[in-house]
This record gives C-alpha cells, sequence and structure tokens, in this order.
C-alpha cells in the first residue's frame, strides 16, 4: 500500500468514525416528563356518558399509545375490577312513539350493550366515562396510565383524578303546573283557580310506579276509586303515556306501574290531538267531576313531569281552593 493510500484509508475510517459516534447521538422523538389532562379532575354524574380531552402531548412525538394501568378509591384501594368490568345497560334502537303501544312493541326496541364504566382510548388517551358508572359507588377515584411513542414509555402516576357524582333529581317537572274548572263537553276551561303545589318522592328500591295522590285545601286525599278521575277533553293523562298497565284507583290515589326502560319514563313526548301538543312534552290533565268538590264544577290540573330511574315516585298534588265533599 502506497503512502497516499494509506493516509485515504486512515481519513476514510476517522471520517467513517466521526459518523459513527454523531449517529449513536441522535435520537428518535422526544417523550415529556409533564404530559397531563384538561380536565382534572374528569367529574360526571351516575349513568352519564363524559368524555375528556386527549392527554396533552406537551411537545411529545405523536401518535400517544395510552393505557389505563391502574384505578384507586380516595382511600387509596385496588379498584380497577369495579371500574373496568363489563356492565349491561340499556338503550333504544329506534325513536319510540305513542304506536309503541304493548309491552312487546316496546321491548323490540329496547337493545342492552355490555360497556365498561370507564376505559382510557389508546390512541391519545381519551378518558370516557358510560352509563354504567351507575352501578359504581359515588366517590373519588384516581388513575395512572403508561405513555408510549417511538421514544420510549413513561408512567404518569395519579393522571387524573375521576369525580362521580350523584345523578339529576329523581323526577323533574318542566313546565310546572296550573288548574281551572272546565265544560266537560268541550273541554274549553271556564276558569283558572290557584295553582296546585306539587311535591315527589322517591323510593328507590321499591317496584316501578307512579302513584299520585290528590289532596284539598285542607290536605284531605281524594278517593279515585269512590268519585273516579278523568281527563279534560282532547287532553292526555298517564294512561296514553303508559299503556302497558291498567290504571289502578284507589281510595287514595291514581297509580301506574311502568316497564323498566332506558333513560326516562315517559318514553315518548306527547303527540297531542291530531299531532298538535297542546300542552308541555309530558303534560298530563287529570279531572275530578263537579259532585266531588265545593266548587260544584269539574275541575283539572295540568301536570308536566318526567320520571328518571326505577323505583316507585309518588307524585302529591294538593289543591288550594275547594274542599273535596
Amino acid at each position: 500500500m502506497t503512502k497516499r493510500t494509506s493516509l485515504h484509508y486512515i481519513a476514510v475510517c476517522l471520517s467513517f468514525m466521526v459518523f459513527s459516534a454523531d449517529c449513536k447521538k441522535i435520537e428518535k422523538g422526544f417523550l415529556s416528563d409533564n404530559m397531563y389532562y384538561v380536565e382534572n379532575p374528569l367529574t360526571t354524574s351516575q349513568g352519564s356518558v363524559t368524555v375528556s380531552s386527549s392527554i396533552v402531548a406537551d411537545g411529545s412525538t405523536t401518535p400517544l399509545q395510552v393505557e389505563l394501568i391502574k384505578v384507586v378509591n380516595e382511600h387509596g384501594e385496588d379498584v380497577d375490577s369495579l371500574l373496568t368490568k363489563t356492565d349491561s345497560i340499556m338503550g333504544f334502537s329506534a325513536s319510540v312513539s305513542y304506536l309503541d303501544s304493548t309491552l312487546e312493541l316496546l321491548n323490540k326496541k329496547i337493545q342492552v350493550t355490555a360497556a365498561r364504566p370507564l376505559s382510557v382510548n389508546p390512541i391519545g388517551g381519551r378518558i370516557q366515562l358510560t352509563p354504567a358508572t351507575q352501578y359504581v359507588p359515588l366517590g373519588t377515584y384516581t388513575i395512572d396510565v403508561k405513555v408510549t411513542n417511538v421514544r420510549g414509555t413513561r408512567t404518569l402516576p395519579e393522571a387524573c383524578n375521576i369525580v362521580i357524582t350523584g345523578s339529576a333529581s329523581a323526577d323533574t317537572i318542566y313546565a310546572g303546573t296550573y288548574a281551572g274548572t272546565f265544560d266537560p263537553s268541550t273541554g274549553t276551561s271556564l276558569s283558572t283557580i290557584s295553582n296546585p303545589t306539587i311535591t315527589s318522592a322517591y323510593y328507590p328500591t321499591a317496584e316501578n310506579k307512579i302513584v299520585y295522590k290528590f289532596l284539598d285545601k285542607n290536605g284531605t286525599v281524594y278517593n279515585a276509586k269512590t268519585y273516579g278521575i278523568g281527563t279534560r277533553k282532547l287532553r292526555w293523562n298517564m294512561k296514553q303515556f303508559d299503556p302497558y298497565y291498567p290504571e289502578m284507583l284507589t281510595d287514595t290515589s291514581v297509580e301506574y306501574q311502568f316497564p323498566s326502560v332506558p333513560n326516562q319514563f315517559p318514553v315518548f313526548v306527547n303527540p297531542g290531538i291530531n299531532g298538535i301538543i297542546p300542552r308541555g312534552n309530558y303534560g298530563v290533565f287529570y279531572a275530578v267531576p263537579a259532585l266531588s268538590n265545593t266548587l260544584n264544577a269539574p275541575v283539572y290540573a295540568f301536570i308536566d313531569m318526567a320520571f328518571f330511574k326505577k323505583g316507585t315516585f309518588v307524585v302529591t298534588v294538593k289543591f288550594q281552593d275547594f274542599a273535596w265533599k
């Protein structure tokens, strides 16, 4: 080998060595130590759908693969099996209308799906809470996640706190209530009277039932079994919203059993007469005959209310202007 060739060989080797050393210093991507969730704590109510934003990458190379690795309660106890187990939740496969007037027709539109209360989307890390949280005790839960990209893996302890609160109230009065006297042959309102007061009690462990009690100004309960219960003409009462079971009249109440359904009951809005909604989405017009009260006139009460969850609801309607005979 000539001297010139030898020097060239040495130069090439040195260049290769320098190049190799530089290559070892080049690292793929970046994975931050400061990734976080914007919604922290992430709050949801039992039985609701809540989704967080993706985890904030803080300059980390995307895509980020995110894995839920631990869930603890506020006492530090591992509750991963509680928050990630699969439960059955109910939903409707199609819209329900007054034409679905039997249990068979209604049940055809109810579907049961399997869902976990808590999951983390593997791409981006969105935290997803489903209606299956209805089976999870109220409280605060903390999750650890593992984040991976081309650079490597980071474990984020206490990445996010999740607060599960109580659901909405057991019942909701939408448009309130009013009352008056009316012409029973036409349904025309003849006069208004003081608005009744409406109270509702909820018993979650009892059977699915809506119970209406009607009190006079003295607090005496109406005997529907003796005097009967009707509706203002061309209006609805709960019989139309609940055609699935018979209306039951007792000496203290008017009662309706209702099926287990998703979301709320009634399951469809008031289509009204001839397709026109006369009053409220869930408005009912109960009526008592003239012979039953000291006004000596047929009296109606409008109540617009929907019911959430399973159990018994006792709705008390107290009139202000008359007594029962």
